[in-house]
């Protein structure tokens, strides 16, 4: 298993980075017991054979690259807990990752470090991203093409606006309750 769920989930964007996308949709929610991890993009997506073929280690879409275990080592992560993993995707229509993952089971993933995950792919990557973390009384949403409209001039990437944003996702992080182990 992965550490962490944080790592999971910046392989997905990673993925999702790598299909071309110009949207990445990141949703982290608390729906009963079970921890949802959401990652949908606007990329290429897959036909058939690779979206049959997308959760086995040995296959891979990466150049270079003979096996492919982020999407192997989530789903065996969820499965093995009790929970559930999805994939739906379609050529020129994007994919759609979903991981349920029990929230109390005593083997679950800490969630990490998601603001020091989250952010550098925030700031460097070209593409825009819509995170919602949530939970039945509390939502915390950020869209980066609405958060640059407002700063105009100033980029994603500087120091100020960085720790702005630190801020404001551990505070969400703390609002909900979700501990960040390591």
């Amino acid at each position: 298993m992965v550490e962490d769920l944080a790592f999971h989930l910046a392989d997905l964007i990673e993925n999702a980075l790598r299909a071309g996308a110009s949207l990445v949709r990141v949703e982290l929610a608390r729906e009963g017991d079970s921890l949802v991890i959401r990652v949908e993009d606007d990329g290429a997506g897959m036909d058939e054979e690779a979206l049959r073929r997308a959760g086995d280690p040995f296959f891979t879409t990466k150049p270079g690259r003979r096996i492919g275990l982020g999407l192997a080592f989530l789903r065996q992560t969820a499965e093995e807990l009790g929970g559930s993993f999805s994939i739906q995707s379609a050529p020129g229509k994007g994919t759609a990752v979903e991981a349920r993952i029990p929230w109390g089971h005593p083997d679950r993933p800490p969630l990490g470090d998601l603001p020091a995950t989250l952010l550098p792919l925030l700031a460097t990557s070209p593409v825009e991203f819509r995170l919602v973390f949530r939970d039945h009384r509390y939502t915390w949403s950020l869209d980066t093409w609405e958060l640059k409209k407002a700063l105009g001039s100033v980029p994603l990437g500087d120091p100020e606006v960085l720790s702005f944003l630190e801020r404001e996702m551990r505070e969400a992080l703390a609002a909900l309750g979700w501990k960040e182990e390591g």
